[in-house]
């Protein structure tokens, strides 16, 4: 179980990094408009960058979640999620209040972009998509609930899963 969801999660990983790298070819394709398309470049990058940090959460949470369901007490059970929640509410932070930062920083250091693009309009992108960064918060919230309400709902550690024990 485990195994496969980091294929999955490589495989969307692997994609983000290609699409963003091709993000100008991509942008020309889909934007209605030439001068639209530093625009559809930045968004759609910014885009996939959250996705990916959303994806990443998801990961750490089954993982996590499926322990805690079956009633290991480790330690890793109560400050993966709680360092995960505190990352991901970081990111949003970052992404939604300090959008000029996280702007001049991936235009600076990010390539393939479209001709035009600049930290304005990731800055912008930014703020537009913090939503999907704070969606990253709820699963490792939801792990800690579970930490403390349903943990050993599945069964007992020996229960697990073949591949789903990280202690």
């Amino acid at each position: 179980m485990i195994i496969g969801s980091f294929a999955v999660v490589f495989v969307i990983f692997f994609v983000t990094i290609i699409a963003t790298l091709a993000r100008a070819p991509i942008a020309t394709r889909i934007a209605g408009a030439p001068e639209d398309i530093p625009v559809v470049s930045t968004r759609l990058s910014v885009t996939l960058f959250h996705v990916a940090m959303l994806t990443m959460s998801l990961l750490l949470m089954i993982a996590v979640g499926t322990q805690v369901l079956y009633g290991v007490t480790d330690t890793q059970t109560v400050v993966v999620p709680a360092v995960g929640a505190a990352f991901f509410a970081y990111a949003y932070v970052l992404a939604r209040y300090f959008s000029r930062y996280s702007g001049r920083l991936s235009y600076r250091q990010w390539v393939g972009g479209a001709d035009g693009e600049t930290a304005e309009l990731f800055a912008q992108a930014y703020r537009e998509r913090a939503w999907i960064v704070g969606l990253a918060i709820i699963p490792p919230l939801l792990v800690l609930v579970a930490r403390v309400l349903a943990v050993g709902a599945l069964g007992t550690p020996a229960d697990l899963p073949a591949g789903a024990d990280w202690s």
